[in-house]
């Protein structure tokens, strides 16, 4: 299994070298299938979980090698954005300076935070030129939605108690049972073909996203389609027993019809809401008749009465306890990240979960306020784009991709430890550039051959 993992990887490199758009499906493949392989070698090496990463890096350079990825040109689009990114760029400095000398070893743990950010702005650079004439960015949520559906089939099977046949399945080969008592019985939490249930869930949820999107600018039996994925999404979401990837849909599906109320008219919402509502209702007829197991639907019912004691425990005790203990600098960069235990040295003891007290601890308070100062400053330069594309199709493409990354920036602000997965930090940054990629530019993105 370990040969079949690196022949692919291999593989995947070459594909982006050839064609790197072609390497981003490429990516896309490696990613979804690293946890079962992880799952099937023996002792389930967490290096794997870093198995789409030289594709990625690969799509990179082959995109930046094509000449179609520039910096330079980046900065003139979005000159707004630009004021910031040079700032906060400029300021990561310091923290790359913390974490270098806070021990003997943590040059390493700067390294790797030095190099996943850089990682991550160019992932952003390449998804907004990605999309073009022979692939869309409609194209691209299909190819995603349809293999991550094919993967989730582990969800069920996990359920009917295949976990225990088949290593691929479920967290018994990495030595992990996921159970929770909150509410008195026991509620297990499935993971599939996943790694965690963390990870099923959040691409469970990305899925049921995609695939409403998908629906509600598709017609005849493609609609009916995609509201099937989109009712086994939402089965999947159900099955993993992790409350913040179900809480992640009313804030999209509230962003969605806001944007197309904002930027189209009522009469557009009313449609989009009663394909909400049947889907919702779909699911929810689904789950019961499938998985009909009260102990966990009081356990998802505790997210409501817990809503407000969680956003008091992570988004602001977190804050205030982890000023007390990293001060005003934080850490330095890359403290944060998951795997930094594997480097030996002295570091500090990391225990943060939020969004907010993970980038006070890389980045301290005056990077934090450049994030998010530079966050917003990318919302409203969404909503500009989004105000020029009002009157095209992809328009409902755009206003999703925007809610998808609202709703992860709400859940991240109760919980971010999943955004440390590589595979996933990626698809978000790819994400954030397809968003960038409906802003004008001299040649409409989509109209645009691809580059041979």
């Amino acid at each position: 299994m370990l040969a079949s993992i690196l022949v692919l990887i291999f593989a995947g490199c070459v594909v982006a070298y050839w064609r790197w758009r072609f390497g981003i499906v490429a990516a896309l493949l490696i990613g979804l299938i690293q946890d079962p392989i992880r799952k099937m070698v023996p002792d389930s090496p967490a290096y794997l979980a870093l198995s789409s990463l030289p594709v990625w890096l690969a799509v990179v350079g082959a995109a930046a090698g094509s000449g179609e990825v520039s910096i330079s040109r980046f900065l003139e689009l979005f000159p707004r954005l630009t004021i910031w990114l040079r700032r906060f760029f400029a300021y990561l400095l310091l923290p790359i300076l913390l974490s270098a000398t806070n021990g003997p070893q943590t040059w390493q743990i700067a390294l790797m935070g030095t190099f996943l950010y850089a990682l991550t702005f160019f992932l952003i650079l390449a998804g907004r030129v990605c999309p073009c004439r022979q692939f869309t960015l409609r194209r691209i949520l299909t190819i995603y939605a349809i293999l991550t559906s094919i993967i989730l089939v582990g969800g069920p099977l996990d359920r009917l108690g295949w976990g225990s046949r088949f290593a691929a399945i479920s967290t018994e080969a990495m030595g992990h049972i996921w159970v929770t008592y909150r509410t008195g019985a026991a509620v297990y939490m499935l993971a599939g073909f996943f790694r965690g249930p963390d990870v099923m869930g959040w691409h469970a949820s990305l899925v049921f996203m995609i695939s409403v999107i998908l629906a509600s600018r598709t017609w005849g039996w493609l609609r009916y389609l995609w509201i099937t994925v989109s009712v086994w999404g939402a089965l999947n979401m159900w099955l993993c027993g992790r409350r913040k990837m179900l809480s992640m849909i009313p804030i999209f599906l509230g962003c969605y019809l806001l944007l197309i109320y904002k930027f189209q008219n009522a009469r557009r919402v009313v449609p989009v809401a009663g394909l909400f509502l049947m889907i919702l209702g779909l699911g929810w007829y689904g789950i019961g008749l499938l998985n009909p197991d009260s102990a966990t639907e009081a356990f998802y019912f505790t997210a409501i009465h817990e809503a407000g004691s969680q956003w008091m425990q992570h988004s602001v005790d977190s804050v205030r306890i982890t000023l007390q203990q990293a001060g005003f600098w934080g850490y330095g960069l890359g403290m944060a990240q998951q795997g930094i235990h594997h480097i030996q040295g002295d570091r500090p003891e990391i225990w943060q979960e939020s969004g907010p007290g993970k980038l006070i601890v890389e980045l301290g308070i005056p990077g934090t306020l450049l994030f998010l100062v530079m966050g917003w400053t990318f919302f409203q330069t969404s909503l500009c784009a989004l105000r020029r594309k009002a009157e095209d199709p992809s328009f409902y493409l755009y206003a999703g991709l925007l809610s998808i990354l609202i709703a992860n920036g709400a859940a991240a602000m109760i919980s971010a430890q999943i955004y440390g997965d590589p595979f996933i930090a990626s698809l978000v940054a790819l994400m954030t550039g397809l968003l960038l990629s409906s802003a004008p530019s001299r040649l409409p993105q989509e109209d645009a051959p691809c580059p041979s």
